[in-house]
């Protein structure tokens, strides 16, 4: 989606009704957490982002609640090629500003700028803010996240393990752990690292095995390792929660490989 889906999101985004409570409260504190979860989810489907909306709508929080469209805008501008469009990133900035007119110190807010400079590959920039929110409360969850993503972003598989171990335990929802396992799973998968991608996504499917993601995930993993048939099985899974093209794309490959009368085969005849 990239810069077109930004170009197209922003002026709506201007029509929207916002929460115009400027304190932060427990209510915009929890449709927060909802909205940034529900944001963790998107791949490249709008109706993802435009759920995430709706959920930070119904807080009463502005703070919470900009902060949440700044989050979403981020996601927004990603690129295929895993890129990010300027024109996005400013508009976040734009709206976490706002946010931080009214909570100037909140620090689950703050750490959407380290985001921003980090996928700007100001990655100085973002070490400061980063060793300046540690400073204010070393054990956030969101913090560790933010950590997560900058030595990623580096490629230091060492320290972003190191990270994802300190964000497990400040998770305070399964939806977070879930989410962390997944970012995990993804970037051992992209570092061809497949025994400990294979690992996280297994992990990931004891908190949700309804989730036609992990299952993909799986497959592509398998792929790699060239057992077609536990991709099969894997594959077959994702298709039946849900409908992912990819998937489709995936049974498509796979029955070359395990063959017209094998699983896939019994499987496509219901």
């Amino acid at each position: 989606m990239g810069k077109t889906f930004v170009d197209k999101l922003v002026p709506q985004l201007q029509k929207m009704r916002w929460p115009q409570t400027p304190a932060l409260t427990e209510l915009g504190r929890k449709t927060y957490d909802a909205g940034l979860d529900k944001i963790d989810m998107y791949r490249d489907d709008p109706k993802v982002l435009v759920e995430a909306l709706r959920i930070l709508q119904t807080g009463d929080s502005l703070p919470y609640a900009y902060a949440g469209v700044a989050y979403a805008l981020i996601a927004a501008s990603q690129e295929k090629d895993g890129t990010y469009a300027n024109e996005g990133l400013e508009a976040a900035m734009e709206w976490l500003e706002m946010a931080q007119e009214a909570a100037m110190d909140e620090v689950d807010i703050n750490m959407i700028e380290a985001l921003v400079y980090i996928y700007s590959d100001r990655f100085e920039d973002a070490r400061l803010v980063l060793n300046y929110l540690h400073d204010r409360n070393p054990n956030d969850y969101y913090i560790h996240v933010a950590e997560i993503i900058f030595w990623q972003a580096q490629d230091d598989i060492e320290q972003a393990t190191h990270w994802y171990e300190k964000a497990s335990l400040s998770a305070r929802e399964v939806p977070q752990r879930l989410r962390l396992l997944t970012r995990m799973g993804e970037f051992y998968l992209k570092e061809k690292d497949y025994d400990k991608a294979l690992q996280m996504f297994k992990e990931a499917l004891h908190f949700n095995r309804e989730k036609p993601e992990l299952w993909h995930s799986l497959s592509i993993i398998y792929w790699h390792q060239e057992d077609y048939e536990e991709a099969s099985r894997a594959n077959r899974q994702a298709l039946k929660s849900g409908d992912l093209l990819a998937a489709q794309k995936m049974a498509e490959a796979l029955k070359e490989k395990v063959g017209g009368s094998g699983l896939l085969s019994r499987f496509r005849r219901g």
